[in-house]
């Protein structure tokens, strides 16, 4: 699979010296920066290399995901008492379930990858 290959090479470079965020760590576990490509499949850009399997997300953020967001307003197109919770649940799920373009925080061990959750400039 060219997934599979593309891990491998991303890992070998950053074995040669390249992106480690972690001091100590020979250069390959570390916390990086990824653009989400697609949320069906689950595919993520980093080290300019989309990546596909070994991935690892809190299922949590991909409840209704999709690749445009719009799937996310479904489970709200009609409100629901207490009003509170609906506007929070409504608002929640807006800001933390995932879709194509969003920066994700990913957390790189060996050759598997953590999505630990959105990154947000504030």
């Amino acid at each position: 699979m060219a997934t599979n290959r593309n891990i491998v090479n991303m890992v070998e470079a950053i074995r040669n010296g390249t992106g480690s965020s972690v001091p100590g760590s020979g250069g390959v576990d570390g916390v990086y920066m990824a653009d989400v490509l697609s949320v069906k499949p689950l595919t993520i850009k980093m080290h300019n290399l989309s990546i596909s399997s070994n991935l690892y997300i809190n299922s949590a953020l991909l409840v209704e995901a999709s690749d445009g967001g719009t799937d996310i307003e479904k489970p709200f197109a009609t409100s629901f008492e207490p009003q509170e919770v609906y506007e929070f649940l409504k608002e929640f799920h807006e800001k933390y379930v995932i879709k194509k373009g969003d920066t994700v925080v990913v957390c790189m061990t060996g050759s598997s990858f953590y999505i630990a959750g959105k990154a947000v400039k504030v």
